[in-house]
């Protein structure tokens, strides 16, 4: 066993001996630098940058300058609603198809409106009684005019007390009958506002201006209430949610313009505009999520494709 440990040490000197001969005279054999828990200091990060490391060899043309690869967004339409169905009964009438173009309030769609039309027209009809308050009018009016009259016969002695009691409670009982038709007329107004409302359930409205992207139902379809119907968007601008790492985001500003590369074939980049940037940082991946619009006028793209911030290196170098 001794000669072995002899012959091993000796192999150790001749290796080291042999590293040193190929070394500067007086440097130490070079060994990668690790950190504590074993990981090499030159590995790559999470954020890959493309081409040349070596700063004189990067090319002076921006154009070709490498870019820093981070995760992509999707690009989503600024509005996106699924209008649900308010009153129950048959999909009556459909005034639009898919990919129609709309603006907001336009009626979509129609459901069988005709019960709900007939009690508003009801409701109508109590409310314009003018007849009965015509004729209540009148009442009170003669009741006026005739208590006028035995009060001038009392003073006189022509009139008897009991006389002139009687005509204050005929007045009374006039004015008693206005004001229950006055409240009467005004209930019925009420109602005439609530099926009215009603009334307005049954027609399907666009809540901003957009596109028709998905019609649920068939024509004549019996839905219920809360059942999507259709599904419009407005994908004239889009939105991204991007995270930048926390190490570029203090090149960012709110109102900036900034470039996209998005993930379509032969698309140029995209101008975008930063509209919001999180205060709050993701400790977990070391980024912060910043909001971009795109303008999107006469809908030349589709949304839900995805994008990347194009920022070259030398963007985010500190000279």
């Amino acid at each position: 066993k001794s000669d072995e440990a002899v012959r091993a040490t000796s192999f150790v000197a001749r290796t080291v001996s042999s590293e040193s001969a190929h070394s500067e005279p007086g440097s130490a054999p070079e060994f990668p630098n690790t950190s504590a828990d074993g990981i090499t200091e030159n590995e790559p990060s999470g954020i890959q940058y493309t081409g040349s490391n070596n700063e004189s060899e990067m090319p002076s043309d921006p154009e070709s300058v490498p870019t820093i690869e981070m995760l992509p967004g999707i690009a989503h339409p600024l509005q996106v609603a699924e209008i649900a169905a308010a009153a129950d009964g048959p999909l009556w009438k459909l005034f639009v198809s898919e990919g129609d173009s709309v603006t907001e309030d336009t009626v979509l769609a129609l459901i069988d409106n005709r019960v709900a039309h007939a009690s508003m027209i009801a409701a109508q009809s109590s409310a314009d009684r003018q007849a009965m308050l015509k004729a209540a009018n009148a009442k009170v009016s003669l009741a006026e005019q005739f208590l006028n009259r035995i009060q001038q016969a009392a003073a006189k002695k022509a009139a008897s007390g009991l006389e002139v009691d009687e005509a204050t409670s005929r007045l009374t009982e006039a004015k008693a009958a206005l004001q229950e038709g006055l409240e009467s007329q005004r209930e019925a107004e009420a109602r005439l506002q609530i099926e009215k409302a009603r009334l307005d359930t049954y027609e399907v409205r666009a809540p901003f201006q957009g596109t028709v992207v998905k019609i649920y139902p068939h024509l004549g379809e019996t839905v219920s209430r809360g059942a999507p119907l259709i599904k419009i968007a407005d994908i004239q601008r889009l939105r991204a949610d991007l995270y930048v790492p926390i190490s570029l985001i203090s090149k960012q500003r709110i109102g900036e313009i900034v470039e996209l590369r998005a993930d379509l074939p032969n698309q140029p980049l995209l101008k975008a505009k930063i509209v919001f940037i999180a205060p709050l940082i993701d400790a977990a991946t070391k980024t912060t999520r910043i909001v971009v619009e795109i303008e999107n006028v006469d809908n030349p793209l589709p949304a839900g494709f995805a994008v990347r911030l194009s920022q070259t290196r030398q963007n985010y170098e500190t000279p």
